[in-house]
């Protein structure tokens, strides 16, 4: 069954500045409805979050440590005891590799229609900060960059800034990460707020057969970029009970729920996606 294009959503997000082109490829053959999420994912959206008595987050570096089991989350919502909320999801891919996710960060934002083939659903608009396109190195082209999204997330909507970052800037160690693939890292920051209120992590570790994909979200951590007041709003919105408000346990569990569908979407037909448009 396909899709609904959802040509009628023009809005570029981002505002003026943004950089958008116009898609003119085939994308039919890649626009397919979206699969229920794995058993597992189900099993864990219906235990709900989970409130620790201790931080986990002390190291990030230990996500890297996937012999040992990572951080020891798979896929959960966790409180933490300073109220920030920890979305974790595990997906497995076959066939794709850590350089299909390199390319399709360079590629995906500059155009509406092909972030709308990652979540056809939920997905609604994408534009980039700066055009990179013509950057030789294809991780420089979206290291740096920021792309701004409008999507749905348990049937509310975000618009997001998502400033991608180097991974040492989140405390992972850039040897261990090329050892294993790749890291996805950015502050996510809501928009018409002016609000940055985390940061994400998807770890692409090359395996026999494909890849798996560690994802963490963690939700909470406030910072204003509105002048002026901006810190009399960092102080109020990283109290642990406005950010147990702000975001929600609900909210994680809708988060988990739509990254696995998301990722394990994509990573359905990722390699004839860049099998086809990989060299651009």
């Amino acid at each position: 069954m396909t899709v609904p294009d959802r040509s009628d959503f023009i809005a570029t997000p981002g505002g003026d500045d943004a950089f958008q082109v116009e898609e003119g490829r085939d994308l039919e053959p890649f626009r397919r409805s979206v699969a229920p999420v794995p058993s597992r994912v189900a099993r864990a959206l219906e235990r709900g979050a989970r409130h620790e008595v201790a931080s986990y987050l002390a190291s990030p570096d230990l996500l890297l440590d996937t012999v040992n089991g990572g951080d020891g989350l798979t896929d959960d919502v966790v409180r933490q005891p300073d109220g920030t909320l920890v979305v974790a999801c595990l997906t497995e891919m076959p066939n794709v590799t850590a350089a299909m996710w390199d390319w399709w960060f360079s590629w995906h934002s500059y155009a509406s229609r092909r972030y709308r083939l990652w979540h056809p659903e939920d997905h609604l608009a994408a534009s980039m900060a700066e055009d990179r396109r013509d950057v030789r190195s294809i991780r420089d082209r979206w290291v740096g960059n920021t792309s701004y999204v409008d999507e749905l997330v348990g049937g509310r909507m975000s618009r997001l800034a998502i400033h991608f970052l180097p991974p040492e800037n989140l405390g992972l160690d850039t040897a261990k990460v090329d050892r294993l693939g790749l890291a996805i890292c950015a502050r996510i920051s809501t928009r018409p707020e002016r609000l940055a209120v985390g940061h994400l992590i998807h770890l692409v570790e090359n395996v026999p057969g494909g890849a798996r994909m560690h994802s963490r979200f963690h939700l909470g951590d406030g910072e204003s970029s509105i002048p002026m007041v901006g810190k009399l709003v960092d102080r109020l919105a990283n109290a642990p009970a406005v950010r147990r408000r702000l975001v929600a346990d609900q909210f994680g569990n809708a988060l988990l729920f739509h990254c696995s569908q998301e990722m394990n979407h994509l990573a359905s037909f990722l390699p004839d996606l860049h099998e086809r448009f990989g060299d651009e």
